[in-house]
């Protein structure tokens, strides 16, 4: 069953804290998490776009442009052991090797937490917002057509 449901501070950071769960899906969803970078920009994140003794990334290509993004020190942690050694290259790799992909992120999403990999995406600022329901909040559509 989808459950639209945010999930609170206390299951993100059960699922963060699963080392039975790859490293680049917990950074990943950490990331979603505390900033507000799309899933895609962040999947397309390479090694040379990492400023982690600033606690800063580098989104190059993104639908709003690029934009340097600040990140907490323990997303840094998480992307200095992804990264290790490496000087290119993409950030976050799947079980083959190469870039994680879109599909397979909101899969182990899924398989864990039985929710949409988008729940995450603005998910702390939205649980810091009065939410009674706690299900993401929704834009109307007429909104999204005046705005743009």
């Amino acid at each position: 069953m989808y459950e639209d449901r945010l999930p609170t501070d206390h299951e993100l950071a059960g699922w963060l804290a699963d080392t039975s769960i790859p490293l680049a899906h917990r950074t990943l969803w950490r990331l979603l998490d505390e900033s507000e970078v799309r899933i895609g920009d962040l999947l397309n994140l390479n090694v040379r776009d990492l400023a982690l003794d600033d606690q800063m990334v580098h989104i190059v290509e993104s639908k709003e442009g690029p934009k340097d993004v600040g990140i907490t020190e323990e997303a840094a942690v998480d992307l200095q052991q992804l990264v290790g050694d490496r000087r290119e290259g993409p950030v976050l790799l799947g079980p083959t090797g190469s870039r994680l992909t879109s599909s397979r992120a909101a899969e182990t999403f899924w398989s864990v937490t039985g929710r949409s990999l988008h729940v995450l995406r603005y998910g702390r600022q939205d649980r810091q917002r009065p939410n009674p329901t706690g299900r993401i909040p929704r834009i109307p559509h007429h909104t999204l057509a005046r705005a743009s």
